[in-house]
């Protein structure tokens, strides 16, 4: 199983010379810009993901599952950093999708099982849950149980200045609620989090003024009472 990849990466088959920088810029958004992070289309090959915000261990992500599954996904034609302004780029091949109905998701939750929760090659996780402004392996992860990363979440909670009192509450609910999850590849945040951790993130997104809440339970498996205490506790972190 391939499981690293030398950075920065460039793939050796092209359809076509890499956009340059300026072209990556001047590229129309194919979705709303968010956290300093955009995705764009370049000519008919190519789909940038770049930022401040972008993590490139989500290109690594795709690597995995391209080298390693027969699950189809988009090549990824380049990975690399532009120390100058900051920026990560993601290029990758620019395909036709598939509707998410078509059991996409589930396939890449059925992804390789690891033996620890986090991102490729025991790496801290991506989503800002475990981010902390100085390392911290306690919040940052890996971890090797759901029990570590319960009280990951915790040490999180107060680190945002939550009450004490509160934190001590959640620890006596935790286990009855977050409890018996393997690690599953989670798209969204790339990397291995507990089963129900895409069901909740797609929940928090929700903004009500459409059918979408409709149409989850159909893409990914309900973890409801999960996403409840999911939702407010983001909440409670970013309020």
């Amino acid at each position: 199983m391939k499981t690293s990849f030398e950075m920065p990466f460039y793939a050796t088959e092209l359809p076509c010379p890499l956009p340059t920088g300026t072209e990556i810029e001047n590229a129309p958004d194919l979705s709303m810009r968010h956290g300093g992070r955009r995705i764009v289309g370049v000519g008919q090959h190519f789909v940038v993901k770049f930022g401040l915000g972008v993590d490139l261990i989500e290109g690594e992500s795709m690597l995995f599952v391209r080298y390693n599954t027969n699950i189809p996904i988009p090549r990824v034609f380049a990975l690399y950093s532009d120390l100058e302004i900051g920026k990560n780029f993601i290029v990758m091949e620019c395909v036709l999708g598939q509707i998410l109905l078509s059991g996409y998701f589930d396939n890449l939750c059925q992804l390789l099982s690891l033996e620890y929760f986090g991102s490729l090659n025991q790496r801290q996780l991506l989503d800002d849950i475990f981010w902390t402004q100085e390392p911290d392996l306690l919040v940052n992860g890996p971890f090797n149980s759901e029990g570590d990363l319960n009280e990951a979440i915790l040490r999180k909670y107060t680190y945002n200045g939550g009450p004490y009192y509160r934190a001590e509450y959640l620890q006596k609910c935790f286990p009855f609620v977050f409890k018996g999850n393997k690690a599953t590849f989670t798209h969204r945040k790339s990397g291995w989090y507990p089963g129900y951790w895409e069901y909740c993130l797609a929940v928090c997104a929700l903004r009500w003024d459409d059918d979408w809440s409709l149409w989850i339970d159909g893409i990914l498996s309900p973890c409801v009472s999960e996403a409840a205490y999911f939702q407010s506790l983001r909440l409670e972190l970013w309020s």
